[in-house]
């Protein structure tokens, strides 16, 4: 069963959706049965509910994924 997350951006960084060609910034997190992580944007995210009513988690940092610096 996939989980789903409102995601908590590190410090000083935006976190973009995973999905290619995609420059919006991941509001989401879905989490997969195998411990997959998903960094999405509300167009790309499977969840039903608005991130601001799930759950905050952060990602796993070892994980790759795109991002911006905000200065």
């Amino acid at each position: 069963m996939l989980q789903c997350f409102q995601l908590e951006h590190p410090e000083n960084e935006m976190v973009l959706c995973d999905r290619p060609k995609c420059e919006a910034i991941a509001d989401y997190l879905e989490v997969e049965l195998d411990g997959t992580e998903h960094r999405l944007c509300a167009y790309h995210t499977m969840s039903d509910k608005y991130a601001s009513r799930l759950p905050t988690r952060a990602p796993d940092p070892s994980n790759p994924y795109r991002r911006i610096q905000i200065i």
